[in-house]
């Protein structure tokens, strides 16, 4: 049977509201598209690629802060989510995708994938500022988000990359809301005292959908080795990011020694470093907690990303740095073995 490759971080519809055809091919979107950041992911990649399953984000992240700590947004978080959204179920009206919303659909959706290819999407909130009050979880639930990330950066309810902090009252309560509807949450960008509050808070099942190990590259984007084990000891899933900047710290020397204009395949970042990250977590937390959550095009392109990928197309080739018995769960099944156990 064809490797079902599930990854769980996925900025899709953002591209798509940016001006990206989904359609067309990553090098068609390449050479329309010339000086920008190579292009990584759309529909036709991922089929290629045998990607069965994404977790299609709504990303809402500030771009700055006033003052007194609020982010700021170029339009209203809910709004920007709810675009977004959209986006998704366009794709599911018109045949496209179908979106997974609870187990019967997972089985359904893998069940007809063996045939079509049709990509499921499972729909993850990145940032948690378009949800305005913990009481509006049930709405977002109802149009079928699985999945919370509540930070990029700081939010209303936790510290995030670069802006530490605890949760907030209201996140404590959006982290208890969360487990009583069974929304996953989501670690990946949220400080590391927000973690462990939340931690403290009870939440149901966890993940970490977008995510490094710090021990081999320092920053607070990345997870500590404390934070991975408490994924783990949650039967939660980390998902190695394929950005070269998280994957080794070379990436930042040549960035400061002024090389930012030198790709990948000059600077052979390659699978290996992939292999570094994932033994690393596996060796915390067992092979079976250990997937993909690339974040192709998450503002970054091919000329960050190891020398082997070119595009979503290129996921199996993860493949080779994994241990034999472990390669269909790091591909997909782990990610797959949650989502059965997650979803309702």
């Amino acid at each position: 049977m064809t490797a079902r490759i599930v990854d769980a971080h996925l900025d899709m519809a953002m591209n798509v509201l940016a001006g990206r055809d989904y359609s067309l091919t990553a090098n068609e979107i390449r050479e329309r598209e010339g000086g920008r950041s190579g292009c990584m992911v759309t529909l036709r990649e991922l089929e290629r690629g045998n990607v069965a399953v994404a977790f299609g984000t709504l990303f809402t992240g500030a771009y700055d802060y006033d003052d007194d700590g609020n982010g700021l947004y170029r339009e209203p978080p809910d709004e920007s989510a709810c675009k977004q959204l959209d986006v998704y179920r366009r794709w599911e009206d018109a045949g496209d995708v179908r979106i997974i919303r609870t187990r019967s659909d997972l089985a359904d959706h893998l069940a007809a994938w063996e045939t079509d290819r049709k990509l499921g999407i499972v729909v993850l909130i990145e940032g948690g500022d378009c949800i305005e009050s913990p009481g509006e979880l049930g709405w977002w639930f109802d149009a079928g988000v699985r999945v919370i990330g509540p930070a990029w950066s700081q939010t209303r309810y936790c510290g995030g990359t670069r802006r530490p902090g605890g949760l907030s009252a209201a996140g404590r309560e959006l982290v208890a809301g969360m487990r009583d509807l069974g929304i996953v949450l989501d670690f990946s960008h949220i400080a590391e005292q927000s973690f462990w509050d939340a931690i403290d808070a009870g939440p149901g099942r966890v993940i970490a959908s977008h995510s490094n190990a710090r021990e081999i590259v320092p920053g607070d984007r990345q997870l500590t080795d404390d934070m991975i084990r408490a994924i783990g000891e949650r039967d939660g899933v980390v998902g190695l990011v394929l950005y070269n900047g998280f994957l080794t710290r070379e990436w930042e020397a040549w960035m400061v020694a002024g090389a930012l204009t030198r790709s990948a395949r000059e600077n052979h970042i390659c699978l290996e470093h992939v292999r570094a990250q994932a033994e690393h977590v596996a060796d915390l937390i067992g092979w079976e907690h250990v997937g993909i959550g690339s974040d192709f095009d998450g503002g970054l392109g091919v000329d960050e990303t190891p020398v082997e990928i070119d595009s979503s197309a290129d996921l199996a080739r993860i493949a080779d740095v994994v241990p034999a018995e472990a390669r269909a769960g790091v591909l997909g099944e782990n990610w797959l073995r949650l989502l059965s156990e997650a979803l309702p």
